[in-house]
């Protein structure tokens, strides 16, 4: 059977495979979308950030996103430790653009940018999983995908885009998938009915508990679930005893984090507790010859900014800028697409840097302390996504001070 043949093949549907092929397929670039599972689907990851915000209006998902999630306008900052909390209002950042973004359950979400990608003209092939990547003389021609009853099928494109996620297939192809040292953590979660939470502009606020073990999110959606979750460090993890059930785990985790044992004191957990180890690391690569990554399957920091729904939206528009300038250019090299890596980094780094200092009670002043106006309105700016683009004073300054992030170690 002859190859399938498209300008540009997209690995995976979740947020960054999805928002890169609905912009090229509506630019008219011939995109095809190969996606493993069967949407909906669960995923972590669940809090947007403002800078998300101006994509999908380009995508014309505004109303529809409005209407269906809850607006989320900052994050409160809360210490199990001291008492001691304070709330970044996301209009406080430097540039505040929309100062709004949404809390999403991912299934919903994610099955919404699909059908996005789907209505703006590219193909979308569920049920189909990118076995491997073909390459010949060095450069990506295509993939081997197997489809969900097993039939094996070829397909050709002119660029490949890797959105693969945590599974992250050309990184694993390549042996470029490195733990981010003093970053190994778990993830602990479950979705609740009738965790506590506030009323009114705050009810929306994602909610970071700081506690002994690392620190706890508790995300609210429209209507009466929420998300909490804990990230724990490794050194707590070990203290599970070896015939401990995960939710007995999970609640004598919460038990030493004061604010979110009373926001769980009257809810009912609604799903099993699930745990996702080895979330943070990097890849040497992020581009090469015919092909691009976006989202996590180029690496991953840490939750705690939000930083991988950022980088997954925010990057795939600048990814379908760069590889739409790249199709009219007849060129799709690495060297074409190194300023998108670069932006890429740069981004990850800021984000990495703020997290390691946060892990080293660099950061308490900031966030607990009331802190300099400046140090407030930096790190507003930051939870909002204002990660990406030449640096404003506000950005140097900031990664001058908390440099943890672009001389960040592999292991």
């Amino acid at each position: 059977m002859d190859p399938k043949r498209c300008d540009v093949l997209v690995l995976g549907g979740g947020p960054a495979g999805a928002v890169t092929a609905a912009l090229l397929a509506r630019d008219g670039v011939d995109v095809t979308l190969l996606e493993r599972a069967r949407f909906p689907r669960f995923h972590l990851g669940e809090s947007l950030a403002p800078a998300a915000t101006a994509v999908l209006d380009d995508l014309g998902l505004r109303d529809t996103i409005d209407g269906r999630y809850l607006r989320k306008h900052g994050v409160a900052v809360q210490c199990a430790r001291t008492g001691r909390q304070q709330r970044f209002r996301y209009d406080e950042a430097y540039e505040p653009g929309a100062a709004l973004a949404w809390q999403v359950p991912r299934a919903d979400f994610d099955d919404l940018l699909l059908r996005c990608a789907r209505t703006h003209g590219a193909e979308v092939l569920e049920g189909h999983s990118a076995d491997d990547v073909i390459f010949e003389d060095g450069c990506a021609r295509g993939v081997i995908a197997l489809r969900e009853e097993g039939q094996r099928i070829e397909v050709r494109a002119r660029l490949i885009v890797d959105a693969t996620g945590q599974d992250a297939l050309l990184a694993g192809r390549r042996g470029d998938r490195h733990p981010v040292a003093g970053m190994e953590r778990t993830a602990l979660s479950a979705h609740f009915r009738d965790v506590a939470r506030t009323r009114g502009e705050t009810e929306g606020d994602l909610s970071l508990i700081l506690f002994p073990h690392g620190w706890i999110w508790n995300i609210p959606f429209l209507g009466e679930v929420s998300s909490v979750g804990a990230l724990c460090a490794n050194s707590w993890m070990r203290a599970r005893q070896p015939a401990e059930a995960l939710e007995s785990f999970f609640d004598r985790t919460i038990e030493d984090a004061s604010f979110a044992r009373e926001a769980l004191a009257n809810a009912t957990r609604l799903t099993p507790v699930l745990a996702n180890a080895g979330l943070s690391w990097r890849a040497n690569r992020r581009v090469g010859e015919g092909w691009i990554t976006v989202g996590d399957a180029g690496g991953f920091t840490d939750p705690l900014l939000c930083a991988g729904t950022t980088l997954a939206i925010v990057g795939a528009a600048r990814a379908a800028s760069a590889i739409r300038d790249a199709l009219d250019h007849g060129d799709v090299s690495a060297a074409r697409f190194a300023p998108f890596a670069r932006a890429l980094d740069d981004a990850s780094d800021l984000f990495l840097g703020t997290t390691r200092s946060l892990y080293a009670d660099e950061l308490s002043e900031v966030l607990l302390g009331g802190g300099a106006r400046g140090d407030r309105r930096a790190f507003s700016s930051i939870l909002a996504g204002d990660v990406f683009g030449d640096d404003p004073p506000w950005r140097a300054a900031w990664r001058e001070r908390f440099h943890h992030g672009g001389d960040y170690q592999i292991r």
